[in-house]
């Protein structure tokens, strides 16, 4: 069977550039071993929302600031939630594999292995194309630690599929997944620790997000460990000891599991002829997407070069089939914004001040913390900042970093000013709503220009 397009894997990236190539007159076959949607939809970003979601209420309710209470307990019904979240993964997941049928895209449900430059073998049968793109996507990583295969040791993948119950919990890395997972189970009762080995939390962040976030989890009673390098861990009747070093001291923690959340390991078992290049575990992509099989491109967490993120894979999808078709690229990969749905929020995009002094950019910062914000005190959100980065000389915005309510709503407005170069005082000249999340953005604005003047 020939094809222009063959890809490897269902979730983001790859149902991206099906619909991208079946626009493009291409004819396109798509394998995906699981179910459509990948991880993002079925194991990741849409079950933790939704987790996050009643995490939310329930804290609301328990703190009562709304002025409401409970006569009586408020009882986790964790069958409920667990229907709630496969309700809206199944709803999802349906309106893609429609999607899917009215593109007249050809949905293969196999493992998919690589045996040649245009051919592909799936349970048997040869498939071949002008262009093969690996879509393949992570699973969770599992660290080299002892007793780390032990059956309380648990990844994202479990813990999002089953719910379970736990009085506490130690989470091996400060990242997304473990930071999100941390305020869910903490909002669901357990006592939560958090070991991560870097200087602060959420280390690919600005610093100050780190240090704000932990002083937050402190409040809530999540203990947060950073330069903490685990090595060991034991089963101890019921539950799990877990050595580590922190400030050269040995020191044990006991939870009934562990989950590791320290990162995510690149899918790239699909070769049966010799891999294209690979560095830190992910393929090596050109600036086309390109591996270093010429008709082998790679996109999403699979692929290098960018964050492992589901719209940062939408986006190379995009951009990789239009590279197929010999076209311009339609989207913007050097602006990529990340959140945290944490409570309150966090999000990035762009250049914080680190960043700009390694590009040699002189730059100041600008900020404002969001209490004095109407809409975030109507929510009850937490102390929370606004900060903005910008060029020294031009005003122009390089970044910015929030840790707010909305906050991962609220990037997408400095996500546009950093792509369409815009100045301070140009974000300054559109007119904020009021009362509105949005507005808190003013006052960063208004202190990144005083430093400009």
């Amino acid at each position: 069977m020939q094809y222009d397009l063959i890809i490897i894997g269902g979730g983001p990236g790859g149902y991206t550039a099906a619909f991208e190539a079946a626009a493009n007159a291409l004819k396109v076959c798509l394998f995906e071993e699981r179910e459509a949607g990948g991880t993002c939809l079925n194991r990741g970003c849409i079950p933790t929302k939704t987790l996050v979601h009643s995490a939310d209420l329930l804290r609301a309710v328990r703190e009562g600031k709304d002025g409401l209470r409970t006569e009586g307990a408020v009882v986790i019904d964790r069958e409920a939630l667990k229907a709630k979240k496969e309700e809206i993964v199944r709803i999802q997941r349906e309106g893609l594999e429609k999607q899917l049928k009215a593109a007249k895209i050809e949905v293969i449900h196999a493992h998919a292995s690589i045996t040649g430059e245009h051919t592909v073998t799936a349970q048997g049968n040869e498939y071949t194309a002008d262009s093969i793109l690996i879509a393949s996507g992570s699973v969770p990583a599992r660290l080299p630690i002892p007793g780390a295969d032990l059956s309380r040791v648990i990844t994202s993948d479990d813990i999002l599929r089953d719910l379970p119950q736990y009085d506490s919990l130690v989470i091996i890395g400060g990242g997304v997944i473990g930071c999100e997972i941390a305020g869910i189970y903490e909002s669901f009762g357990a006592k939560v620790t958090i070991l991560e080995a870097m200087d602060t939390l959420l280390p690919t962040m600005d610093s100050e997000v780190g240090r704000s976030l932990a002083l937050l989890m402190k409040k809530r009673g999540i203990e947060t460990h950073v330069r903490a390098f685990v090595r060991q861990i034991e089963e101890i009747d019921a539950a799990c000891r877990i050595t580590y070093e922190e400030k050269g001291a040995e020191k044990t923690v006991e939870a009934e599991a562990v989950l590791l959340a320290a990162g995510r390991k690149a899918v790239t078992d699909v070769f049966e002829i010799d891999p294209p290049l690979m560095e830190k575990g992910r393929l090596v992509i050109d600036d086309h997407f390109r591996t270093s099989c010429p008709h082998i491109y790679a996109i999403g967490d699979c692929a290098g070069k960018y964050p492992q993120l589901a719209h940062s894979a939408m986006a190379m999808a995009v951009n990789a089939v239009a590279s197929i078709c010999g076209k311009p690229f339609p989207r913007d990969l050097s602006c990529i914004p990340s959140g945290v749905y944490t409570s309150p929020e966090i999000a990035s995009v762009g250049l914080d001040e680190k960043g700009a002094a390694a590009a040699g950019i002189a730059a100041v910062s600008g900020k404002a913390n969001t209490l004095s914000n109407a809409r975030s005190l109507i929510q009850g959100g937490e102390r929370g900042f606004i900060k903005v980065v910008a060029e020294k000389q031009t005003g122009r915005i390089l970044g910015a970093v929030m840790m707010c309510e909305r906050a991962t709503d609220l990037i997408q407005e400095f996500a546009l000013a950093v792509h369409a170069k815009l100045t301070a005082e140009q974000m300054l000249a559109v007119i904020h709503g009021h009362p509105t999340f949005a507005e808190a953005a003013v006052p960063a604005l208004e202190a990144v220009l005083k430093k400009l003047a």
